[in-house]
């Protein structure tokens, strides 16, 4: 297992660098560069808005998705630029199809050779046995028991598992993350579908516009003090708050404001 997770992890690691040394510089439009970041600011929101407070989340989606002032009602136009349509383009198209190809043929051949036929991992929970395609490819055994996995298909668990990791080590705008060009490249069905077209502004913004509009925030974070310092002390400051708003505290406030009542010491009488 670790060593196919090695090989993998490095496997992506080496696609990741050599997609940006082979990548070339083209200058992109200072008004695309704007609206790419604003998409990006509006995913940020709504993929981590539940760390803000309620106010706070509401003053950044009504500033993004306002039906008149709003950032994504702006009409923008369309890129006329087509990056297919040049030479350099289609360079730079055809090095991101080698780069995802090569790389996949190349795991496909090792996990084959050296892996073929190894039942690697176990599943600790029951399955049904429409999971014995997936889970089991390359062994073809009836009496073995569905929760477990072949290493092929571990293969091709991990190969959608590492996002996170990935994430973590390069960043989020990684090309390591698009597993779905990846598997399309080792399916043989890569040629052709990347994502080398024109940029459709007006489409991102309405897409944007109306997954921010149905997005419920929920905010993670409220009463997070009364969580840390666990749950006794989350109960006396529960229990201090209802009672100084509740009926006890009014009667003792106005007792309180009650005037007090001055004590008259006894004199006793002079002798004659």
């Amino acid at each position: 297992v670790l060593p196919m997770v090695a090989i993998m992890v490095l496997n992506g690691l080496c696609r990741h660098y050599a997609q940006q040394l082979l990548k070339s510089t083209t200058s992109l439009d200072a008004d695309e560069i704007g609206q790419r970041q604003t998409l990006a600011r509006c995913s940020r929101l709504r993929n981590r808005g539940q760390f803000l407070p309620p106010s706070s989340f509401q003053s950044r989606k009504s500033y993004f998705a306002a039906k008149d002032t709003g950032v994504l009602q702006q009409k923008v136009k369309k890129s006329g630029v087509n990056n297919m349509a040049s030479p350099l383009g289609m360079v730079d198209h055809m090095k991101e199809n080698m780069i995802y190809m090569v790389p996949q043929m190349m795991m496909m051949g090792i996990i084959s050779f050296f892996f073929q036929g190894f039942v690697l991992v176990k599943v600790p929970f029951p399955l049904t046995n429409r999971f014995k395609v997936m889970l089991q490819r390359g062994i073809d055994l009836q009496a073995l028991d569905v929760s477990y996995v072949s290493s092929l298909s571990w293969y091709f668990l991990t190969l959608f598992g590492l996002r996170s990791l990935f994430k973590l080590l390069l960043g989020e705008d990684s090309d390591a993350l698009d597993e779905s060009r990846a598997t399309q490249m080792q399916m043989g069905m890569g040629v052709g579908m990347g994502g080398g077209g024109m940029f459709d502004a007006p489409a991102a913004y309405k897409h944007e516009r109306e997954e921010l509009q149905m997005t419920q925030h929920s905010w993670t974070l409220e009463n997070s003090e009364l969580k840390l310092v666990g749950p006794t002390v989350a109960a006396r400051v529960a229990a201090d708050r209802m009672g100084a708003h509740g009926p006890s505290s009014r009667s003792a406030s106005s007792a309180k404001k009650a005037p007090k009542v001055k004590k008259v010491r006894k004199t006793k009488p002079k002798a004659a």
